[in-house]
This record gives structure tokens, sequence and C-alpha cells, in this order.
């Protein structure tokens, strides 16, 4: 058999990789922007991690405001009115990034745009839990007394 010999010296080790690509801003913004967003369901918590979603970080003047995309208006009204502590909690995460967010913009009108791989919130394939199962249901095997029957009829007729 015959051996081919391997010449390592073409390669570029990873280090020299991605201190290439971290030197291009937009890049590293954009890989900040990713791990920020990482952090939303344990920030939101499990009642709001499938309905919301952090969808945009942009700079202003005053510091950065962060947009959060939400299945409907309740579940946006609903998290406005705990935008101070979600502010707080999402600034641990993000300070050590170099980044501070000082506001957050809550939108349902994105909503369908930032889960096109998820179904949207209470769609009609969710089970409902207090919604009994009727699907092996046959209603010719329900027996009623005479006054029953009776009963029905009346209401029916009035």
């Amino acid at each position: 058999m015959d051996k081919k010999e391997i010449l390592y010296s073409d390669f570029n080790s990873v280090e020299n990789i991605l201190g290439a690509v971290m030197k291009n801003p937009k890049l590293k913004q954009g890989l900040k922007n990713a791990t920020i967003f990482k952090f939303w369901p344990k920030v939101a918590g499990k009642k709001f991690e499938k309905y919301s979603k952090a969808n945009g970080l942009t700079q202003t003047p005053e510091g950065h405001v962060l947009t959060v995309a939400c299945a409907n208006a309740a579940v946006s009204s609903e998290l406005l009115m705990f935008k101070q502590d979600i502010l707080k909690k999402m600034n641990i995460y993000s300070k050590p990034l170099g980044v501070e967010i000082t506001d957050i913009n809550f939108s349902h009108k994105i909503w369908s745009s930032t889960k096109n791989t998820q179904k949207a919130a209470f769609s009609i394939e969710e089970k409902n839990p207090y919604k009994p199962d009727l699907s092996n249901f046959d209603p010719s095997k329900i027996e009623l007394d005479p006054l029953e029957v009776e009963a029905i009829k009346n209401s029916v007729d009035n």
C-alpha cells in the first residue's frame, strides 16, 4: 500500500479563524445578540417561553432596546406589567457581554414572522386539558328515562 504524506502546514488553527471572524464588528454584535436571545426563555419563565421570543436588539443613544415578539396582545400586556423585573434579569446576562438593555418593546404584530418553526400559541391543534376527549363518544348508547326525554322535548319545543 502506498502511504500519502499529509501536510498540516496549509491548515489554519481554529484560534486564527475565530480571531479573524471576531474582528468583524457586525458578526461580533450578531453573536452577542444571539447569545442574549438564548437567555430569553430563562428570563421569561415557563409561563411565557412558548408565547414570546426575543426578536431584536437595537442600539439607541440611551442604550439597547430589546424587541420581544409575543403570541397575542394578552401576552404583550402581561409581560409589560413585569417589564422592570424582566429588564433586571436580562441585564444579568447581557452586561457581561458589554450590552446594557435600557428598554423592552413587546409586540404581538411580529409574532408570525418569528415563529415559523413552531405553531402559534393557542392553536386549534393544542389540546385543552379541561376539555373531555369525545373521540369514542357514541350518542346512540345514551340511556335516558322517560321523564328526561320529556324534559328535553319540552325544552326544544319552547
